[in-house]
């Protein structure tokens, strides 16, 4: 096997971009020029001096002082509104069908994107914040976790209350807002929280989940993530990221406090809570000691043609693959053998060994780890057959299997032996629940991200095999794509050069116009053949002996996974949370593949990297530099369904067959979801 083409999947959320495995997307520069300043207060000032003084903590007036220090500039936002509408006009694939009125089931506002980002040069704005803001908030209303305007200046800081809430539903369809963890007055814990400033709680938290969290489509799923939620992280139940985005916030909350008033037991109380930031990653603090020092490491993005320019992009066979999206690894051998010689054998991409391409690396614990730990529960289930890293392998009573496939990501160091390892892994927890007889397989996919859409595939094939293991996808066909299509080679690691993909029937395109006409599936069939091919496995589930239990988070590669179970082989799905008598999505923001537009880190895999290696990146409808440091992410390829060829998944509602709800003890212990989801079998 040789390593091609990577792409490494994007798992946006304004709960997650913020470092990279506590990396800081500092730019240094050498011929800086001064902030933008308002001339008013200097928040950023103040923070370097409460650092200074030993503080962890920081005050939401300080930081929203710092924020809103830095002046708006009309040539900046010409610059930015022009760049976004070259992306969503040239690229973004769901332009036309963000236009189109949701399906029974979801819950999103129609948008004409490009209409409204020119919307943006006729507004007022009293600094730089403010229209970061807008244009922030413009790209989350289309709920697509794979796209994302994400302002590095604005987001070093996670803010927090110190609590966090979940819900309880009765079988009356009661729906009860209570503590989940409050670790200032622990006595609160599994308090009801009846009122938040004055509004029904579970009104506020709704209204909160339809109008700022944008994880799906599906307000059920938003409605969970907005609350508390435990996922399997580096082999620890911790607080998920992206979860409790009620009470632990990625961007400047609109005010300094909140009100709850909590009913404990036959008491009652009323809490105050102020907002207190937290940096996310504490190296940060030493970039800045003022607002001008924070604004040039931080905020500016120098010109492509500075004299300076800090870092230059790398070349793809330069650097370490990091993180994953989309298209993986189609490295295997051309001659290994087809698995039960029923696959078609495919070809590998010509490329460098060591040649990748990688969407903007995301790391999960973006958060502040500390943070995190201090708002979960301590998480102990015993009964563990086997820890595959990525996964986690249970026996529970009555010859029921859980297999909890927590991410798809591997990490920074992607290669042919840590993929290889991987499958092993993924193969051996399997097996381990089969030898100790398991019958019933449940398959707990909550809170699952996505990774490398090669491990999905694996999962599918390891558990299927000889059917399709992956998603028709296709991108959106105008010119300037087309164009890039047309230009890529076969010796390109173009995510646009069609020899890395193969027809929706596993066989190769034979020419570049059959390519423009068609569905296409990733190439990375021969890499899960070849394993096989050394390892051969059988496990004695059929589909009617497994279920899948989500939280409807599981997203990106993980729908590869639950969509194609639940389509070509029937298996039944079991959503938990949401709204009482309001059917729930048991998978989320499908997408088919996620990119960047440029990379602020210059290792050469975005958007704009690609179109320089075809030499199309001076085209006039291609996107220039953002003038400011921020990362554009959005979705380049579609994925559709298998059973119904022009079925969009993004924009499906695809319920689960069974829906069940948290309670004070399944909240914080996983191994009660599993035990109840396998009843339904």
């Amino acid at each position: 096997m040789k390593t091609s083409t990577i792409i490494k999947a994007l798992i946006p959320s304004l709960m997650l971009l913020a470092t990279h495995r506590g990396e800081s997307l500092y730019i240094p520069r050498d011929d800086s020029s001064p902030a933008p300043t308002t001339g008013g207060q200097d928040g950023c000032a103040n923070i370097h001096n409460t650092f200074k003084g030993g503080a962890n903590s920081f005050s939401f007036s300080d930081i929203k002082a710092c924020y809103e220090s830095f002046a708006f500039d009309d040539k900046r936002r010409s610059d930015t509104i022009d760049t976004m509408k070259k992306l969503f006009n040239g690229f973004y694939v769901f332009t036309d069908q963000a236009k189109e009125q949701p399906p029974q089931g979801l819950d999103y506002k129609a948008i004409d994107i490009v209409a409204e980002i020119d919307n943006l040069s006729q507004k007022t704005y009293a600094n730089d914040l403010e229209f970061s803001t807008d244009a922030t908030n413009l790209v989350t209303q289309m709920k697509d976790p794979h796209t994302i305007y994400f302002p590095i200046c604005y987001t070093r800081f996670a803010f927090t209350q110190r609590l966090a809430l979940y819900a309880t539903a009765s079988q009356d369809g009661t729906h009860t807002i209570k503590i989940f963890k409050d670790s200032i007055e622990s006595q609160n814990d599994d308090c009801e929280v009846v009122n938040i400033d004055g509004v029904a709680a579970i009104d506020a938290i709704t209204q909160f989940a339809r109008d700022n969290v944008f994880v799906s489509k599906d307000l059920g799923v938003r409605f969970n993530m907005a609350l508390a939620s435990l996922a399997l992280q580096n082999g620890t139940y911790i607080l998920q990221p992206r979860s409790s985005q009620f009470t632990l916030r990625m961007v400047l909350p609109d005010k300094e406090t909140t009100t709850y008033d909590l009913k404990c037991g036959t008491n009652t109380k009323t809490i105050t809570r102020n907002w207190e930031g937290v940096i996310n990653n504490p190296d940060d603090l030493n970039k800045f000691t003022d607002a001008n020092s924070y604004w040039e490491n931080f905020c500016a993005n120098p010109p492509a043609d500075e004299k300076n320019q800090p870092q230059q992009p790398k070349s793809p066979s330069d650097v370490q693959p990091v993180r994953n999206v989309g298209k993986e690894p189609v490295a295997a051998s051309t001659t290994s053998t087809s698995r039960k010689n029923k696959r078609t054998k495919s070809k590998a991409k010509k490329s460098n060994e060591h040649s990748c391409n990688v969407a903007y690396p995301i790391d999960p614990l973006t958060v502040n780890p500390d943070l995190l730990k201090s708002l979960s529960p301590s998480v102990n289930i015993d009964k563990l057959a086997f820890d595959a890293k990525i996964a986690q392998f249970y026996m529970l009573d009555n010859n029921v299997g859980a297999a909890v496939l927590a991410t798809y990501d591997i990490g920074n160091e992607v290669s042919v032996d840590s993929l290889l390892n991987t499958f092993s892994n993924l193969q051996t927890g399997f097996k381990k629940l089969a030898d100790n007889g398991a019958k019933k397989l449940v398959l707990d996919m909550s809170n699952n991200e996505g990774g490398l859409t090669v491990i999905s595939h694996f999962v599918n094939a390891l558990l299927f095999p000889n059917t399709n293991p992956s998603m028709p996808t296709d991108f959106r066909l105008n010119d300037i794509v087309k164009g890039a299509i047309l230009k890529a080679t076969n010796d390109s690691n173009s995510i646009f050069n069609f020899g890395g993909y193969l027809t929706v029937d596993e066989k190769e395109f034979n020419d570049v116009n059959e390519f423009l006409a068609s569905k296409f599936i990733d190439n990375d069939i021969s890499d899960i053949n070849g394993f096989f091919t050394a390892s051969q496995s059988s496990f004695p589930w059929k589909s009617s002996d497994m279920i899948m239990l989500t939280n409807g988070y599981c997203g990106s590669a993980c729908s590869s996974t639950s969509l194609l179970f639940a389509e070509l082989h029937g298996v039944k799905s079991v959503a938990v949370g949401g709204f009482p008598n309001t059917q729930l999505s048991f998978s989320s923001f499908p997408g088919g593949q996620a990119f960047v537009l440029d990379d602020p880190l210059k290792r050469g895999f975005d958007l704009k990297t690609d179109f320089n290696s075809l030499g199309l990146d001076n085209e006039p409808d291609f996107p220039k530099d953002m003038p400011t440091n921020t990362v554009l992410t959005f979705t380049v390829r579609k994925a559709f369904s298998t059973i119904n060829p022009d079925q969009v998944l993004e924009y499906s509602f695809i319920p689960s067959t069974n829906h069940i709800f948290f309670d004070e003890s399944s909240i914080r212990d996983p191994s009660k979801l599993w035990t109840q989801a396998s009843t339904f079998i």
